[in-house]
């Protein structure tokens, strides 16, 4: 796509252990066009959140990321730490699955918010306080300018979120990574968290990719939809048409497999058989193949392509290849 903010190709990510190396991720591409809200879904140990870490060059230190991402004219993947320092915080944000752990605990809220401000922007520190007081009343944090001058451990989690997406958006940055935003938050925090990233991606333009494994935030929030198993692309397609029609076995598990209002008091969630995978030596077929329960021979021998069964839409499958 000659019009992405982000073009991700062949992306590997590998981690050296005791046993050997370990894939995380298996060749994953994909692009992110301005102002686009992407999701990754799947199950734990599926790569999601690799992938987020490697963009932002802070694998583990035996983690190693080959392939391109091309972001603004720049490959994250070939850049030092001094060239992603000037990147990451200014066009290119990231929102920690956990944010207490993302927070310093010994600095104000409002000063961890302002660094970024003066360090990146050159803010004075009476402007750089005051653009992240207004932040954190744009987020909806009460009393937003006597809130600022307290600690982490003062907010609830939904508020230390709130911070967090606060410090993300704080600079404008043309793309946003969230890692599971949500998970730690109750339902009707949730809701807000999500509907408040959406809000200010549509009025800032940032584009967004958001990890998750919960397949009722995508619904909320993505414009599409990447399913990911064992560091392999499943299918991608625009998030209402993959919901409605799914076509790989995995995502029609996934989806069978959430919960439904209205299906509450007549059906059984379904489930999906075997255990998941996490990574390991590269399978010569389908990773899903162990688990799938409409495979064929070419499954476990021979890795499907990841093909176009319509515009914009592509699945990783050899019975949709044959169809």
């Amino acid at each position: 796509m000659t019009d992405s903010l982000l073009s991700v190709r062949d992306l590997q990510v590998k981690f050296r252990l005791p046993a050997g190396a370990m894939t995380a991720v298996d060749g994953v591409s994909f692009d992110v066009k301005p102002g686009e809200v992407l999701g990754i879904v799947g199950e734990s140990g599926s790569g999601k959140s690799q992938i987020l870490f490697s963009l932002m060059g802070l694998l583990a230190s035996n983690g190693t990321a080959r392939g391109t991402a091309s972001f603004q004219g720049q490959d994250l993947l070939a850049l030092g730490p001094m060239a992603l320092d000037s990147i990451r915080g200014v066009t290119l944000s990231m929102i920690f699955q956990d944010p207490m752990t993302s927070l310093n605990p010994y600095m104000r809220i409002g000063d961890q918010l302002a660094e970024g401000l003066r360090v990146h922007k050159g803010l004075s520190k009476a402007e750089a306080w005051k653009a992240a007081v207004a932040m954190l009343d744009r987020v909806r944090i009460p009393d937003a300018a006597r809130r600022a001058r307290h600690y982490p451990h003062e907010f609830s989690g939904g508020m230390r979120q709130r911070v967090m997406i606060a410090m993300a958006l704080l600079v404008r940055p043309a793309l946003l990574l969230a890692d599971e935003p949500t998970t730690a938050l109750d339902v009707t925090i949730q809701a807000q968290v999500l509907d408040l990233m959406a809000e200010l991606g549509r009025e800032i333009g940032t584009a967004i990719i958001l990890v998750t494994h919960d397949l009722g935030v995508v619904a909320r929030l993505c414009d599409r939809v990447i399913v990911l198993y064992g560091g392999r692309v499943m299918e991608e397609g625009e998030a209402e048409v993959l919901f409605a029609s799914p076509a790989h076995p995995y995502s029609q598990g996934l989806l069978a497999a959430t919960p439904r209002l209205e299906d509450a008091l007549t059906k059984r969630l379904g489930t999906i058989p075997g255990t998941p995978r996490s990574g390991g030596a590269m399978l010569p077929g389908c990773p899903f193949a162990p688990r799938c329960t409409l495979k064929i021979p070419i499954c476990d021998a021979t890795r499907p392509p990841l093909i176009a069964i319509a515009p914009e839409r592509l699945v990783s499958c050899h019975l949709t290849g044959a169809t």
